[in-house]
C-alpha cells in the first residue's frame, strides 16, 4: 500500500488522532488523502481521483466514512471502497456492543481493529462473520508547549493541582432503561450493576453473560450479542457511577479539582455545592490545561485490557497520572511511571493525591518516568507504524 485515505470533519477528537497518524504516514513516504465529511460529496469525488486500486487503503476511527455518507455510498451501487477494492481498516474506539447496529451493511473489505484485548476477544466470538485485524491500543497526544515542562523543573509552572477531563451523566438517566420491561427484568439488570460496582475489575460482558446463562441457560451467540447491545446502559451506569464517586471523593477532601467536561453540575458534594467545570473543549485546549496540571486523574471507561488516550496524553504532558487499573496498563506501566488506585478505596486515592502534591521530588520522578515511556512507545506516531504492518500484510 502506497496511498492511504483518512477521514476528517467528524468527531473532533477522532480528527485530532487522524491528523497525528496521517503526519507519520506522510513522513514514512505514503500519500495521504483526507476525506472531509463536512463536504463529503465533493470530497469523495476527489478521493476517487486519488485512489489507485491495489495500492490504497482506508484508515478510519469509529466507522467514519462507513456510514453511507453522501458521495461515499450510492444506493444500488454500494460503497466506493468496494467499487475500487479498497480495504477499510476501522479502529473501533469503544466496545463492539455499542456498534451492533453499525456492524451492518459494511463494505465487503471491512477490517475491524480493537483498542482493548477483551473487546478483541468479544468481537471474535460474537461477530465471526467479519475480518478482524487485531489489537491496537489508543495513544497519547501532546503539544509543543508540553516541552516547557519536560525537564522535571516544572513545579512552579504547573498552576493546576488536579485535573480531570471527560463528561458526566447522572446514573439516574439509565433508570428508565432498567425498568423498561418489568420488575423482574429490572432486578436482573440491577444485579449485574451491583456486581460490577462491587467488583469493578470485571468486564460488563463477563458479568452480564454469566447472569444471562444463570437465568436463561445457553443461547446462540447472535441472540447474546443483541442482548448485550440492549444492555449498554449498564456500561454507562457503572462508568458514570464510578466517575461521580471519584469526583466527590477528591472535592470533598478539599482538593482544587479542575474539571473539563459537561454534566458535572448534577453532582452534589458533601457541603451541598456542585463541582465547577469548564464545558468540554477541543483536544488542544485539554492538552494545554493538562500540561499545566500536577496530577491528572482518569476514571476508565470500562476497558479492562486496554487504555484510554487521556492516560497516555497526561503522561506526555508531564502530569502525574492516576487511573484505575486494566490488565494492559498493569503490563505496561509500574508505580514509577503512573499511580494506580482502587475504585472501592477512595480514602487511599485521596491520601495518595495528597502525598504526591506534598512530595515534589517523587511527583517529578513519576511524571518523568511516565513521559519517557509514553514518548518511546505510546504516541500516535508509534501506533501509525504498528498499523502499517497490517497494511503491508494485506
Amino acid at each position: 500500500m502506497k496511498k492511504i485515505v483518512m477521514v476528517t470533519g467528524g468527531v473532533e477528537t477522532l480528527e485530532y488522532f487522524t491528523l497525528r497518524m496521517g503526519e507519520t504516514f506522510k513522513d514514512l513516504g505514503y500519500a495521504v488523502f483526507y476525506l472531509d465529511l463536512k463536504d463529503a460529496k465533493n470530497s469523495a469525488k476527489r478521493a476517487c481521483r486519488f485512489i489507485k486500486p491495489g495500492e490504497t487503503a482506508l484508515v478510519t476511527f469509529n466507522f467514519e466514512g462507513l456510514e453511507k455518507e453522501e458521495g461515499v455510498y450510492r444506493e444500488g451501487l454500494g460503497y466506493i471502497w468496494d467499487s475500487y477494492g479498497i480495504p477499510c481498516y476501522n479502529i473501533a474506539a469503544d466496545h463492539p456492543y455499542y456498534y451492533h447496529d453499525r456492524l451492518k451493511e459494511l463494505p465487503k473489505t471491512y477490517r475491524h481493529i480493537s483498542i482493548d484485548r477483551e473487546q478483541e476477544a468479544y468481537f471474535h466470538k460474537f461477530y465471526p462473520e467479519f475480518e478482524h485485524r487485531g489489537f491496537l491500543p489508543l495513544a497519547g497526544s501532546m503539544l509543543p508547549a508540553s516541552e516547557l515542562f519536560s525537564d522535571g523543573k516544572d513545579s512552579e509552572g504547573r498552576t493546576i493541582d488536579v485535573i480531570m477531563t471527560g463528561n458526566y451523566t447522572p446514573p439516574s438517566f439509565c433508570e428508565p432503561y432498567i425498568h423498561q420491561i418489568n420488575e423482574e427484568y429490572a432486578a436482573f439488570y440491577q444485579g449485574i450493576i451491583d456486581e460490577l460496582i462491587e467488583k469493578p475489575w470485571q468486564t460488563v460482558e463477563e458479568v452480564a453473560l454469566r447472569h444471562c446463562e444463570r437465568e436463561m441457560g445457553e443461547n446462540d451467540y447472535r441472540d447474546l450479542r443483541l442482548a448485550l447491545h440492549r444492555m449498554i446502559f449498564i456500561d454507562l451506569y457503572v462508568r458514570f457511577y464510578m466517575r461521580e464517586r471519584v469526583i466527590r471523593a477528591i472535592c470533598d477532601a478539599g482538593f482544587n479539582l479542575h474539571i473539563i467536561g459537561k454534566g458535572f453540575e448534577a453532582i452534589t458534594l458533601a457541603d451541598g455545592s456542585h463541582p465547577e467545570s469548564t464545558a468540554l473543549m477541543p483536544t488542544e485546549y485539554c492538552l494545554n490545561e493538562t500540561a499545566l496540571s500536577k496530577i491528572s486523574v482518569n476514571v476508565m471507561p470500562w476497558f479492562r485490557d486496554g487504555s484510554h488516550d487521556r492516560i497516555l496524553s497526561s503522561m506526555l504532558c508531564g502530569s502525574v497520572t492516576f487511573s484505575d487499573p486494566s490488565l494492559w496498563l498493569d503490563n505496561n506501566f509500574t508505580g514509577r511511571e503512573m499511580c494506580f488506585y482502587d475504585l472501592n478505596n477512595m480514602s487511599e486515592l485521596t491520601s495518595h493525591i495528597a502525598g504526591i502534591l506534598d512530595d515534589t521530588s517523587a511527583a517529578m520522578e513519576i511524571a518523568a518516568g511516565g513521559r519517557k515511556k509514553a514518548l518511546a512507545l505510546h504516541t500516535w506516531k508509534a501506533r501509525a507504524a504498528e498499523l502499517l504492518e497490517h497494511l503491508k500484510d494485506n
